[in-house]
Parts: structure tokens; sequence; C-alpha cells
């Protein structure tokens, strides 16, 4: 039975890369789609302000925990676990799989200039993933909304990826997942990784303070719920 952990409010299931495999190989035989998501420290932070995340954090098959401090914000002591998460990055399992298997994809990106520049790693990185169409999403209106939805639909990819600066591919997907014509959907969150020219790091002060700023706002939540 898989193991429910709880981080300010938010409950979602702990795996290990290994379960991600099993799911997503589970996955291609069946009817409905399932949703994978990017589990970081500034989308548990951006969900304290935004009850539509949380639900979309809850309601995915896998909330893929990315950041070792997740592990601790969880309350626990797992060097195994944060070891699986170091060594075995959501981007790279994702990625191998989708190579290996030949998989034919759908990309969604927020901008055109983000969208293109996913679709130039991957072609570069795992030539052997089929990438069958792209677009982008700028916004919320009925007519992209249903543009980009009948595009998906039309391509019926085995698996849609989709990298969000700001969230609203995260939000797309939870209301519109019943629409969708794919067996799997990748959240890949902003893929800053993959964005970041020249292979450049974030500076140690970004990191530090990106990681401080998490660890205050778990420290007050824990410390205001004790007081309930």
């Amino acid at each position: 039975m898989s193991e429910k952990i709880e981080i300010m409010g938010i409950s979602v299931e702990k795996c290990y890369a290994e379960d991600v495999m099993e799911s997503i190989n589970q996955q291609w035989y069946q009817e409905t789609l399932a949703t994978y998501g990017v589990l970081t420290m500034n989308l548990l932070l951006a969900a304290q302000q935004d009850e539509e995340l949380k639900e979309y954090i809850e309601t995915l098959d896998k909330a893929v925990a990315d950041e070792p401090e997740i592990v601790k914000a969880a309350g626990l002591e797992d060097k195994e676990w944060e070891n699986d998460i170091s060594e075995h990055g959501f981007f790279g399992t994702v990625f191998w799989l989708l190579n290996h298997y030949k998989n034919e994809i759908f990309l969604l990106g927020e901008n055109e200039e983000d969208t293109e520049k996913l679709y130039g790693y991957l072609q570069e990185k795992y030539p052997d993933i089929v990438i069958l169409g792209k677009d982008f999403l700028i916004g919320d209106e009925d007519d992209q909304v249903d543009k980009v939805i009948n595009e998906i639909n039309m391509w019926n990819p085995q698996a849609v990826l989709s990298c969000s600066r700001v969230y609203d591919l995260e939000r797309f997907v939870k209301r519109h997942r019943k629409k969708i014509n794919t067996k799997l959907w990748f959240s890949l969150g902003s893929c800053l990784d993959i964005f970041r020219e020249g292979g450049k790091k974030p500076s140690w002060l970004n990191r530090f303070m990106e990681k401080n700023n998490f660890k205050k706002m778990v420290s007050k939540y824990n410390e205001d719920m004790e007081k309930m």
C-alpha cells in the first residue's frame, strides 16, 4: 500500500523513481488519462495561495518530488528517498523512458519560445522520441483552450509534455483532463534547467534564498497547526 505524506496541508503519495517508471509502464494499457507532475518548493509555496493549484497537486496520479528539501518538509528523515530524488530527476526518468520506447508525444508550453526550446532540447538529447506536434497556450480564453485541446486530440499522442513558468498549464490539465485524448500527461514545471543558456546554474545566493524561504514557510505552517 502506498504511503501518504503531508506538506503544508497538501497530501501526496511518497514515491521513488522506480515507482514512477512502473506506474508509467502500466498506464500505457489503461483507457483513462493519468497525470504526472514534478513537485518543487516553488510549486508548494504557490499552492499555499492558490486553492486550484493545491487541488491540482492532490489529484495528480503521481506527484514526483524533485528536490530533497521536500523530504524534510514532510517531517521525514529518509536518506534513501533523498538520494533517490537527487540521483533520478523527474525530467531524466521521463525523457529516458519516452526515448527508449520511441513514444509519440505532443509538446505544450506557455509561450512559443519555451515550446521551441523544449523541442530543440529533446531533438538533440533524446532523438528517438517522436514529436508529433507542438503548441503554446497563453491565458485561458475559451477559443485558445479549445484550439489546443482540438490539436492534441487530432494528433492523439501517447503522451503530452507541458512546461509552465507560472503554472497556467497545471491549471489547464486539472480543468480539462477529461477532454484530452492521450494516455499520459507530464507536467514538467518551469523546465528552468533546460532553458538556462549554456548550462549555467542558478546563483548560490538565489538558491539559498529559495531554500530559506521554503523552510520558513514550512516552519510557520507547522507552528500555526500546533496552535490550533
